[in-house]
């Protein structure tokens, strides 16, 4: 009976071990999706400080540092911003026009509805008297995306999501 008990309890343990490195197994997988810049934006808010892989178009890399890169969507209407950190010393120049994939963790930095209204006042100051035309006008569409946002998604802030890149590869 003492050996009967001694099987059963290294039958649970070992069971409960195998579960526990599939469950390991799945979140390490879970962990390696790689999103597309779309499906990334689509769940953003909820993987803030979390590590993130995903793909896109380098749209531009900093000529000075190299130290950050921006990526865009297929389409060209989102973007991206990554920031080498961490080992990642910075993007090599030559990845401008090439689709990557970057890995990271994902940050958000918020502007309120009071920075957006200093941002609007500035504009119009500095353009005070100039037409609906050129940077002003651009400047002003901006705005007025982001409270749309903000109104669209119940949000007293706007979101702007980047990350801090701790590593790339350029993809086929």
């Amino acid at each position: 009976m003492k050996y009967l008990s001694i099987f059963v309890v290294s039958l649970l343990f070992i069971s409960c071990n195998m579960k526990q490195k599939e469950t390991n197994k799945e979140t390490k997988q879970a962990s390696q999706t790689v999103y597309s810049i779309d499906e990334l934006m689509v769940v953003a808010d909820q993987m803030v400080g979390k590590e993130v892989a995903f793909k896109g178009l380098v749209n531009h890399v900093c000529a000075h540092s190299g130290k950050r890169c921006i990526l865009k969507n297929a389409e060209g209407n989102l973007s991206l911003r990554v920031e080498a950190t961490g080992d990642l010393e910075g993007f090599n120049k030559e990845i401008a026009g090439n689709d990557i994939k970057v890995a990271g963790t994902l940050r958000e930095k918020r502007l309120d509805e009071a920075s957006i209204n200093e941002w609007e006042t500035e504009v119009l100051e500095k353009h005070k008297g100039e037409t609906e035309s050129g940077h002003c006008s651009s400047e002003m569409a901006n705005i007025k995306e982001m409270r749309d946002w903000m109104k669209a998604n119940n949000k007293d802030y706007y979101a702007i999501y980047y990350v801090d890149g701790t590593d790339y590869e350029v993809v086929e």
